[in-house]
């Protein structure tokens, strides 16, 4: 789907579709298998989706096709804005087959019955020197370390977005597709982390006392993917309504993948990087009090995304044939 930027972008993309394929097949052979499964609704919005997409592409088709040959100044800045909205929805398409097959995949795991590891990550931390408790209840007794720590952790899927957004304006189509190929492996990753490590948080394993964090709890509920989880464990939820899909996946982090990996798309435009890292760093910090993650969670996904975007470096290079 991004060809026209060069062989590093296929492949790129290649990547990508190769792990929305995988997941979906473990969708596909998992999902009849297990307590839950696939609301009807979904497959509504799914060829809704692939309705809209189909109109829009036969729309900028047609348009621009039209104005081609129109050099005047309105039609130019009209084609350059359809080739943004191009841009837009052939980057929205692969993301949002991703983030159904992985979510998918993600409630199959944790209704697998599969016995919790929290013990094991809690025992890494320990071997770290880290101890989760006095961590919680030392950026608890500031109310303002407390708000800056919860308005970092709940900014990043708007940040994400404002990058992405960044990179459309720009026509960076190659570093689209660099990111969505990041995105996909680190999925990947994180579903086989999942499967091999399931924990429930470091919040569920340590029951801290309320008092411990009462300042995050006054700017929202916390550790509401704890309720989801537990419901698939105790078969109370057995619908994947992609509507109301809920993150779950304690270990490895998602937000510190997805603070990980648009610091790393940022990194060409200065003006940009350097504030996404201050926002990031610190939400990165807030997995632990904010999310209930375990400090393990938090390398894993750090390091399982640096290896994602190695890999994806690493496939952009043109090979050198052996003569």
């Amino acid at each position: 789907m991004f060809s026209d930027f060069g062989d590093a972008a296929q492949r790129h993309m290649a990547i990508a579709w190769s792990c929305i394929v995988a997941c979906t097949l473990a969708d596909v052979i998992w999902l009849p298998n297990s307590g839950l499964s696939f609301a009807s609704s979904n497959w509504i919005a799914i060829l809704q989706g692939m309705a809209y997409c189909a109109i829009a592409a036969a729309f900028i088709a047609i348009a621009s096709n039209r104005l081609s040959a129109d050099q005047r100044r309105p039609a130019v800045l009209l084609r350059r804005g359809l080739f943004m909205t191009e841009l837009f929805w052939r980057a929205l398409l692969p993301i949002s087959a991703l983030l159904t097959a992985g979510s998918t995949l993600s409630y199959l795991i944790a209704a697998s019955k599969l016995p919790l590891r929290d013990d094991v990550l809690a025992g890494v931390d320990h071997l770290l020197g880290f101890d989760w408790p006095t961590f919680l209840a030392a950026t608890n007794a500031h109310s303002f370390v407390a708000t800056l720590l919860t308005t970092a952790y709940q900014s990043t899927g708007l940040l994400s977005q404002l990058v992405l957004g960044w990179l459309i304006l720009q026509r960076r189509g190659d570093r689209l597709a660099e990111f969505i190929a990041v995105l996909s492996l680190s999925a990947v990753a994180l579903c086989i982390g999942m499967w091999l490590i399931l924990a429930a948080g470091a919040f569920a394993y340590f029951q801290p006392a309320p008092h411990s964090y009462e300042h995050f709890a006054a700017l929202g509920d916390m550790w509401t993917f704890g309720r989801t989880f537990s419901m698939l464990r105790d078969g109370s939820l057995s619908v994947v309504d992609m509507a109301s899909v809920d993150g779950i996946v304690s270990f490895p982090s998602f937000h510190t993948m997805l603070g990980v990996m648009t610091i790393y798309a940022a990194r060409d435009t200065r003006w940009l990087v350097v504030p996404v890292f201050i926002v990031n760093a610190t939400m990165i910090v807030a997995t632990m009090p904010v999310g209930g993650h375990h400090l393990a969670d938090v390398l894993a996904g750090g390091g399982l995304t640096i290896a994602a975007i190695l890999i994806a470096r690493r496939s952009a290079r043109p090979s050198i044939s052996r003569t």
